[in-house]
């Protein structure tokens, strides 16, 4: 089992709180279409999260790019005011994912015992 900050099952975490901040999205976008493809965004990244903490390396190298993109999409989305903090919110969890995953995936890969 993978110890240690730069894993893929640490990297979950930050993914999961992506995840809720998408989920979420209807808070300051009201219930519109975009806050619609935010939920289902939102659980797409529940399931990578899901992934990611059963240690799924193959996950992890995919996760690694949704993440880079997620962070550019979630930053060019924010406004002003809450959508501003919000998206910046949804873009640093992104950054933090993908700099663990990158961390994780820099590493060796671990021997099978």
């Amino acid at each position: 089992m993978e110890t240690g900050l730069f894993t893929s099952r640490a990297a979950a975490v930050p993914v999961g709180v992506s995840a809720v901040l998408h989920l979420l999205a209807f808070v300051v976008e009201g219930f519109s279409a975009f806050a619609g493809t935010m939920f289902v965004v939102g659980l797409v990244y529940l399931a990578i999260a899901y992934g990611l903490r059963q240690g799924r390396r193959w996950l992890a190298w995919i996760s690694f790019f949704i993440m880079l993109a997620g962070m550019i999409a979630a930053y060019s989305t924010a406004g002003s005011g809450l959508h501003f903090w919000w998206w910046t919110a949804i873009a640093v969890a992104d950054l933090i994912a993908a700099a663990i995953l990158f961390g994780a995936l820099w590493k060796s890969k671990p021997v099978a015992a």
